[in-house]
């Protein structure tokens, strides 16, 4: 009996993988010639940032956009040089403004708080947002823009260069296979996750679904959660940028303590997204299980049924990471894609099991 519920997960699994390679045929780039220009607000929350804050600055400043661009820098109560950097930078720039969450009484919790002060704070009907670590192509918010007549929400790519370090190197294709998934699933037509590093919608949507106050004391949610409580609105379209210029370049994580620690914090919102969307959640269960059931077989062994799976993994998911890469036009890299494949069955174990105490880690020292 346990053999044949560990087989139905699994190919739950390899069932969602087809759906994400599926999907990847139908990602179209979508750079559209513009002729308007909407306004935008572009929102960046930093915590103890003093050492990446600079850079995002500069990126934000040298953004080639026809249309009025403000830039709001909110400041989580942060107790480094963050607060002296921002404000001895935007002194020549009427376009920043910076906040402090110290200022803003409300009862949101963690970044949803300094998120919503900046919105509140917003001029423009359309929010654009990064993050602190992040860099910016030049026309990351023109490219993002040319969604605005197509859609409310639009999700952004993110990727991440590759260093020397094995946490760093297995991070690169990880989070490369996230965001394919989340364009896949988009171009689909069942868009399941986003990430707050790059993503824009609304201020109206915002509003209609309330802000965050049906997901206020969530650790994290202001992404994927909030996307899917977004959705449940009949006016809610959610579209996708796949111009290469809209691509955030993420942090890149050289210790696999640092790299875990943020992904549990991400994979917390798994736990409860049944709440919100269960084929996501159901995806993200039997991903937790399948690669769960590799160490259940070789514990009782069953070699037999090890191996096959195995390769069964392996073919559908190299398959996936090809067709990304051609996709994507990137390098394929077959020895980074071993390293990928073979840390990421114990990876999986450690931050789903970590996830279930994701509400108890600290963030930037709080």
């Amino acid at each position: 009996m346990f053999l044949y519920i560990s087989y139905l997960i699994f190919s739950i699994y390899i069932i969602s993988i087809i759906f994400f390679i599926i999907g990847i045929s139908k990602i179209k780039d979508n750079h559209n010639s513009q002729s308007d220009y909407d306004d935008i607000s572009i929102i960046v929350c930093v915590r103890n940032g003093e050492e990446s804050v600079l850079n995002i600055l500069r990126d934000l400043k040298s953004q080639n956009y026809n249309g009025n661009l403000e830039f709001i820098i909110v400041d989580d109560d942060s107790n480094d040089n963050t607060k002296k950097i921002i404000n001895n930078f935007i002194l020549d720039d009427q376009r920043f403004k910076y906040l402090n969450t110290k200022d803003y009484q409300s009862d949101l919790k963690h970044k949803k708080k300094a998120l919503d002060y900046g919105i509140s704070k917003s001029k423009y009907d359309w929010l654009l947002f990064t993050d602190v670590d992040c860099r910016l192509n030049n026309d990351w918010s023109l490219e993002i823009s040319k969604n605005f007549n197509n859609s409310n929400y639009i999700i952004g790519f993110s990727e991440v260069e590759e260093n020397k370090t094995i946490a760093s190197k297995f991070q690169h294709i990880d989070f490369k296979m996230l965001m394919i998934a989340n364009f896949s699933s988009a171009a689909l037509g069942f868009p399941l996750a986003c990430i707050g590093q790059n993503q824009a919608y609304s201020k109206k949507l915002f509003n209609q679904n309330k802000g965050f106050s049906k997901i206020k004391n969530l650790l994290q949610g202001d992404d994927s959660i909030f996307m899917q409580l977004c959705m449940k609105n009949k006016n809610c379209k959610v579209s996708y940028s796949a111009h290469k210029n809209s691509y955030v370049l993420a942090k890149t994580h050289l210790s696999w303590k640092s790299l875990i620690m943020q992904r549990i914090r991400w994979a917390g919102d798994a736990n409860i997204m049944w709440r919100y969307n269960k084929l996501l959640y159901t995806i993200s269960l039997s991903t937790f299980y399948s690669n769960l059931l590799f160490v259940l077989l070789l514990s009782s062994a069953n070699y037999y049924s090890f191996f096959i799976l195995f390769f069964i993994k392996y073919f559908f998911e190299y398959l996936l990471y090809t067709l990304s890469c051609k996709k994507l036009n990137h390098e394929i890299n077959n020895i980074l894609f071993q390293l990928w494949f073979f840390l990421q069955i114990p990876y999986i174990i450690v931050v789903g099991s970590g996830s279930f105490y994701a509400s108890n880690l600290k963030w930037k020292g709080r």
